[in-house]
């Protein structure tokens, strides 16, 4: 049984990703076991969802008008009034440093993990992990990422990130109708791995977890 650290993306929290992702514990309940944590940043309330923002919308699991703000959570922001984009093109980046203590924080209580699953922002902060992990950065390792609606960060202070190809194990799942990170900008992210692992399903901004999928997940866990 594997063990999965799971990162979920903006504007959400470990509770909401775990609500959204059941049908993936399902269909992997043989093969991993998911623990969720949250993101150290509060997205302020006078930030407001846009459609640009990172929200998931599979299992019709919906944002409810009375959602507490403390649910909604960033692994960084993008722009100084502490928001964030995928497509944002900024030399502003804040919150970062932050985000990877805590998850080397889960590493030590929660773990060892064998890998991550990112979704969306979490995604492409799993793809800076990857960077840090292969470069002896971390305190802590796992053995592959599996990166959802994945994307390179465009913040100038993260480029040095995607420099080299990196060799870490990879399964990127893009949506063909992503409206949110379109499937380009997960086609690019595919191309900083050595030897990546791609799954493409007809849907949009979320995790995907139907037989169609099944035997892509399965292979690619099973080489761990």
């Amino acid at each position: 049984m594997r063990k999965i650290l799971c990162l979920h993306g903006y504007r959400q929290s470990a509770q909401v990703f775990k609500d959204k992702t059941g049908s993936l514990r399902k269909l992997l309940k043989k093969h991993a076991e998911l623990v969720y944590i949250s993101a150290p940043h509060l997205i302020p309330a006078t930030s407001s969802p846009a459609i640009s923002s990172e929200t998931q919308d599979n299992e019709n699991v919906e944002v409810k008008p009375d959602e507490k703000t403390e649910e909604q959570r960033g692994w960084y922001f993008s722009t100084e009034a502490l928001t964030f984009n995928s497509h944002d093109v900024t030399d502003f980046s804040w919150g970062l440093q932050e985000s990877i203590d805590v998850i080397s924080k889960a590493f030590e209580e929660l773990g060892p993990f064998d890998g991550i699953l990112g979704f969306s922002q979490g995604a492409a902060l799993g793809s800076i992990l990857c960077h840090l992990l292969e470069n002896g950065e971390l305190t802590f390792s796992f053995r592959f990422a599996i990166l959802v609606s994945g994307f390179r960060s465009r913040l100038s202070p993260h480029a040095h990130f995607y420099e080299t190809k990196l060799n870490v194990a990879t399964l990127h799942i893009i949506g063909e109708t992503d409206r949110i990170v379109e499937k380009e900008m997960s086609e690019e992210l595919t191309t900083y791995f050595e030897s990546p692992q791609v799954m493409h399903h007809a849907g949009g901004h979320y995790v995907p977890a139907t037989s169609k999928e099944k035997e892509s997940y399965w292979t690619f866990l099973e080489k761990f």
